[in-house]
């Protein structure tokens, strides 16, 4: 089973087109930050960070990485080290690493030269750690299903929208319909409520955002 017929089988009271699901995922890719390159989205794909690396680390090289994209396949994992020198580039793999489940990060032991391990410790070589490994989502949460379902009613409405159909066209009507219909709510205390399910939606999503997830002693993600 995929996103789309996840979808389909749960929202039962909507009708689910692909070109909606797919507005829909680059939508919620966007507001939790999964769009790191062009058509990023949070679906299960390859992921690639670079990492800039300190010219000296203590600890006998050892380097903690934890990935941004969460959630991972520990095993797609591979590391490489690039070696800069002017215009030169020295890839060099990186295999003696450790997965650590209770931290959720990599310890890798890197081939770094010895140099001391001073603020004014300087080397000759600029150094990065490329990673590339699988991450992502092959399925949505279930618990973020009635937000799924809900945002892909109002991006439908949206979608299938006419001025001889829809009232939202009509300029002279200004109020909040076409997200949620609640017959027995209207005026201030439609938009009250709207505002709270709002605010909810917006807390289920950020379980799987990744807006605050970088955490780079040193270094950056590119």
């Amino acid at each position: 089973m995929g996103i789309y017929e996840q979808l389909k089988e749960y929202c039962n009271c909507v009708e689910v087109e692909e070109a909606d699901v797919d507005e829909l995922i680059n939508l919620i890719s966007v507001f939790t930050c999964w769009t790191s390159k062009p058509c990023e989205t949070f679906l299960t794909g390859e992921r690639r960070e670079v990492v800039d690396l300190p010219n000296c680390l203590c600890d006998c090289n050892v380097f903690k990485f934890e990935p941004f994209y969460v959630p991972f396949d520990p095993d797609s994992f591979t590391f490489t080290l690039v070696e800069q020198n002017g215009i030169n580039e020295t890839a060099i793999p990186v295999n003696d690493l450790h997965y650590s489940v209770v931290d959720n990060n990599f310890r890798l032991q890197l081939p770094l030269p010895k140099c001391e391990c001073k603020p004014d410790c300087g080397c000759e070589s600029e150094y990065k750690l490329l990673v590339e490994y699988t991450a992502g989502y092959d399925l949505i949460p279930d618990c973020l299903l009635p937000v799924f379902c809900e945002a892909l009613t109002w991006i439908r409405d949206k979608n299938n929208c006419d001025c001889n159909q829809c009232t939202p066209c009509d300029p002279s009507v200004n109020d909040v319909q076409g997200v949620i219909n609640y017959a027995s709510l209207n005026g201030r205390l439609q938009d009250y409520f709207l505002q709270i399910l709002a605010a909810q939606y917006r807390k289920q999503l950020s379980l799987i955002s990744l807006c605050t997830n970088r955490k780079y002693l040193w270094g950056v993600v590119v």
